[in-house]
This record gives structure tokens, C-alpha cells and sequence, in this order.
């Protein structure tokens, strides 16, 4: 079968299409014909290495030394089951499934084994193979941040980044909580952000942020970068600020900016729960959550389409079908 390589660590240009074995299932297993896949940030950090040098370390020993210890990439897929191993119930062959795999990785091919443990689900039957890929890490990461925030009806929420991969989620949930959402993003963009739901729309630049004079009970930073200076002077008291960037002394600064200014700092991981993707499937079904996808790429031009998640600032999610 096709799948893309990761052979070390470096740009986009050191992923290569290479011919491999075709896995085979474990009892506990299902062999999944993949239809297509996405670009997600954490595919991006892990194949240039892109982490703080404080994690350096561990990470070379989780990871891999030189180059990932797992040269298969991928950590969302939507596809077929072709093959289920003896133990599996919930699952057989013909069936449409989304999946993420954790850091086993893998989706980057013509096929995958996951086992049933995994979180696999069925596809909604009104969703297509390259909307299910764009939804399980991207949109549970918005999900697990403004739960994290505490937003619900009436609160007041910042998205930072709000027309990229997991902010343009973030949108359409908070607004579907009863949030008034404001959403930073390029002019070009206000647009689109207002059509997902988003109340109000602010340039990105430090200073059009700063210049707005806006207070607010929840910020959700899905781009990552925003200066945590910044952002305790935009929450007002009590107010919560996730990010889904790795920032390894956020803890530290937190417990500082929370005995100071009784406002929180805290991190939004992924997190994935039968009733989250239950929640995320409702949303869908419901039509208050869609997937924007302007970019599709084949497996043979995954460097681009790498590329173009990391530099090009792109909308929505991309996606990879082999």
C-alpha cells in the first residue's frame, strides 16, 4: 500500500510517499480502508520537531531520537472497514467510520489497524468521508477548550484565530452554547467568521486587539500564540484563557495570575468521551456544525499540503485523501 513517510525530523520536504506492507488486524482490531484524512497541528509540531526546548528532551525519548519512532503520520481518519479481527463486536466489514488515533498514528496511508478501544465511531449517514476526517481532534480540542472556559449562555468568549483549523469550530460551538463570540482574523476573513456565528470580529495584531477596549469572560486561543500578558488584561475578573499551543510554564503562570488578578490560565487539550463525540454528532446532524474545507490534497502531495497548513494560514481544515 502508499503511505507517507517521515524519515527525520525537518520541513515539509522530508515526508516522501513510499510503498509498505499492508497491515494486517489483531483480534482486537479492524483493518480500516482510508478515504481521507487531515492536517492537524500536532502532525506539524511532531515532523519538525517544533516543541519548547524545555521538552526537548523527553520528547527525543518519546518520540524518536532522529526521526519519529512511528514514520507514518496521521492522527484523524474517516473510511471503511475491509476487515474485523475475531473479538471485535461493534464493528464490521461495509462499515463507514471516523476515528482518531492517539499516538499511534498511522493514518497517512492507504489503510490502518486500530483497535476497537480506539475512538471509532460510525459515520452519520448525511456526512461525507472528508467531513468526518476533518472533525475528531480539531473540533473535540474546541469542544474541550471552551469547556474549559466555562462558556456557556450569555458569556462573553474571544476566539483567537477564529477561521483556522480548530478555531473555526470554536465558533460554532460557543455560539451554539449561547455565547456572544467575538473572533480575531484578517479582514479578508470577517466574512466567514461572521457566517459561522461569530458576533463581532477583531484584526489579530496585538495592537487591533489591544485597540478594541474589550473585555471578556472567556478566551479560547485555538492560533496559540497570543501573549499571556495580553490576555489577562482582555479577561475580565474571573475569566478563564485556554490555549491549545504546548506552553510548559503555563501552570506556574497561572497560579501566579489566578492569586493575583483572580483570573485563570489552562491549557486545551484534546479530550474524547463517548458524550463528546455524541455532542459533536448532535451538532452536526443539527446543522450547527459544519467542517470548512478549501484545500484538498492526494497522498503523493502531502508536503504541500503540510506546507500550506503551517505557512499559508489557511481556512478551515485540509484534507489529504490517498
Amino acid at each position: 500500500m502508499k503511505a507517507v513517510l517521515c524519515t527525520k525530523y525537518g520541513p515539509p520536504e522530508v515526508l516522501q510517499v513510499r510503498q509498505v506492507e499492508k497491515p494486517v488486524p489483531k483480534d482486537n482490531e479492524v483493518l480500516i480502508k482510508i478515504f481521507a484524512t487531515s492536517v492537524t497541528a500536532s502532525d506539524c509540531i511532531i515532523r519538525g520537531f517544533k516543541l519548547p526546548a524545555a521538552m526537548w528532551i523527553p520528547a527525543r525519548l518519546a518520540l524518536g531520537l532522529t526521526k519519529p519512532r512511528k514514520p507514518i503520520l496521521g492522527l484523524v481518519l474517516s473510511g471503511e472497514v475491509e476487515k474485523a479481527g475475531d473479538d471485535i463486536k461493534q464493528f464490521q466489514k461495509g462499515d463507514r467510520v471516523f476515528a482518531h488515533t492517539f499516538m499511534r498514528f498511522g493514518a497517512y496511508a492507504e489503510y490502518i489497524c486500530i483497535p476497537e478501544s480506539s475512538a471509532i465511531a460510525l459515520m452519520p449517514s448525511r456526512i461525507s468521508f472528508e467531513e468526518a476526517a476533518s472533525l475528531p481532534i480539531a473540533a473535540l480540542t474546541a469542544f474541550n477548550g471552551l469547556r474549559r472556559c466555562n462558556v456557556t449562555k450569555g458569556k462573553t468568549v474571544l476566539i483567537n484565530g477564529g477561521t483556522g483549523g480548530v478555531g473555526h469550530f470554536a465558533i460554532q460551538i460557543a455560539r451554539a452554547k449561547g455565547a456572544h463570540v467575538t473572533a480575531t482574523c484578517s479582514q479578508s476573513n470577517a466574512e466567514l467568521a461572521r457566517k459561522l456565528g461569530a458576533n463581532e470580529t477583531i484584526g489579530y495584531s496585538k495592537e487591533e486587539v489591544a485597540k478594541s477596549g474589550m473585555k471578556f469572560d472567556a478566551i479560547l486561543d485555538a492560533y496559540g500564540k497570543m501573549d499571556l500578558g495580553d490576555a489577562c488584561r482582555l479577561l475580565k475578573r474571573g475569566g478563564i484563557y485556554a490555549t491549545t499551543q504546548i506552553k510548559p510554564l503555563l501552570f506556574l503562570s497561572s497560579l501566579l495570575v489566578q492569586l493575583v488578578y483572580s483570573k485563570k490560565l489552562t491549557s486545551s487539550n484534546m479530550r474524547s468521551r463517548p458524550e463528546d463525540m455524541e455532542e459533536m454528532e448532535k451538532l452536526f446532524i443539527d446543522r450547527k456544525l459544519y467542517p470548512v474545507i478549501e484545500h484538498y490534497f492526494t497522498l503523493e502531495h502531502s508536503a504541500e499540503a503540510f506546507e500550506l497548513a503551517e505557512f499559508g494560514k489557511p481556512r478551515g481544515k485540509i484534507i489529504i485523501r490517498p
